[in-house]
């Protein structure tokens, strides 16, 4: 998976991730893109941070998101982009500040879904 892939990747699996979310309100939303403006991927909280665009039926806003990296990379090309979407089964790697119109992704925080 290249980085093209990974950020339609997460695109939709943001709005899968909404979907399955226990507070109707949340399940309503759903991210029409993902645009990264920063890459920091050095220090003590590497990162990339970005705009979403978030929507709940026609409406539509722009957010801010921040993607959490395991570790510290020396440049875009050492990331295994794959690792960093989370799979089907995995959750709680999405928070979301609704009134700051923030959220961020942890792939590292994921935890299997409980079963159904």
């Amino acid at each position: 998976m290249n980085e093209v892939e990974f950020w339609v990747g997460l695109e939709y699996r943001v709005c899968r991730e909404f979907a399955g979310m226990p507070d109707l309100l949340h399940q309503c939303l759903w991210c029409d893109g993902l645009i990264a403006v920063e890459y920091l991927l050095d220090g003590p909280k590497p990162r990339i941070v970005g705009r979403a665009w978030i929507c709940t039926g026609p409406l539509q806003a722009e957010w801010q998101f921040v993607l959490l990296l395991p570790r510290a990379f020396r440049s875009r090309e050492e990331i295994e982009w794959s690792s960093l979407l989370p799979a089907e089964n995995m959750t709680r790697w999405l928070s979301l500040d609704e009134a700051g119109q923030h959220i961020e992704i942890e792939p590292a925080v994921a935890v299997r879904d409980a079963p159904k």
